[in-house]
């Protein structure tokens, strides 16, 4: 199962991005990441407007 996430706002400080970007997930495991990416099969989300950034923690926690 693919899904296709179009035009997000990626922003992955490591990678050095931070544009406007299709993301291609294949499997829940990114695939892709391009502008304009052609997958007809996937199930496609338009996410103009919102960012995609890689998963982040609370480094300030107070566990009990």
């Amino acid at each position: 199962m693919a899904l296709l996430i179009k035009n997000a706002h990626v922003m992955d400080p490591s990678q050095q991005l931070d544009e406007r970007l299709d993301i291609l997930l294949e499997n829940g495991v990114v695939a892709r990441l391009a502008r304009d990416i052609a997958a007809p099969e996937a199930e496609q989300v338009d996410a103009s407007g919102l960012i995609a950034a890689p998963g982040l923690i609370d480094m300030h926690v107070h566990l009990r």
